[in-house]
């Protein structure tokens, strides 16, 4: 009797340990996925509490020239991944726990809007100062880390020959918006339709406004890998764009 017993609580401690370790398994497999998913939406993949949720609402309201991206990022090529998704005339990077502070500290949320006021006027006048590097500068913007880390950002393109001839057409085009609607329900050839060209490019990152407009102006594009790249309509800088 005592093997029979004892073998039965062999068997019960193995089926405990079994159940134990595949729920742990489990446990490790759906985290891991949600880390994942975490990372591929522009703002609705990381999981954010209702608090965080309406913030974003409100920033987005409040700043209707920019795109909010709430993503989690661990090197400066995956936070120039997440800004080059920006449509707007500016980005935001915002770390989800940063976001999560703003949410919950009104003092952290006064200091990093007061922080994006200041960096949005900033970069308003930096936009001015870029002379012929315009058309360089796809888009710019701030980024929020964790504990409220701020820095600036440019995303920046060096053309081929064919793509700034395609600037040249949207400029164009642009002016001629009237005469566009006409030649393109004609079936005529429209500068948009325009395929995929080589060229250049680089993010670069700065701690301030004035460290952002050298780098972009000092960029060495000589060391800057060429790629196939696809036109990007209203994306540089201009005041005929």
């Amino acid at each position: 009797m005592n093997r029979v017993s004892g073998y039965s609580a062999y068997q019960s401690s193995y089926y405990d340990n079994a159940v134990r370790n595949r729920k742990e398994q489990n446990k490790s497999a759906k985290t891991e996925t949600a880390k994942k998913a975490g990372k591929t939406d522009k703002t609705g993949g990381v999981q954010l509490s209702a608090r965080a949720k309406a913030l974003l609402q409100e920033l987005q309201k409040t700043y209707g020239n920019m795109d909010f991206i709430v993503a989690d990022y661990d090197s400066e090529e995956e936070a120039a991944s997440y800004l080059s998704r920006g449509t707007k005339e500016y980005t935001t990077l915002i770390d989800p726990e940063e976001l999560e502070r703003m949410a919950s500290d009104e003092s952290v949320k006064e200091k990093n809007l007061s922080l994006l006021d200041e960096a949005v006027g900033k970069l308003d006048d930096l936009k001015g100062q870029l002379g012929d590097h315009k058309d360089e500068v796809l888009r710019m913007g701030v980024s929020i880390g964790k504990d409220g880390e701020f820095s600036y950002f440019a995303e920046l393109e060096k053309a081929g020959e064919r793509q700034r001839q395609f600037i040249e057409s949207i400029r164009d085009h642009k002016r001629e918006a009237a005469e566009k609607t006409e030649t393109d329900r004609a079936g005529s050839k429209n500068p948009y339709a325009h395929g995929y060209e080589r060229g250049k490019r680089t993010t670069v990152y700065a701690s301030d406004a004035e460290e952002l407009l050298d780098k972009i102006i000092n960029v060495d594009w000589d060391s800057v890998r060429e790629e196939s790249t696809a036109p990007q309509p209203g994306g540089h800088f201009s005041s005929t764009i």
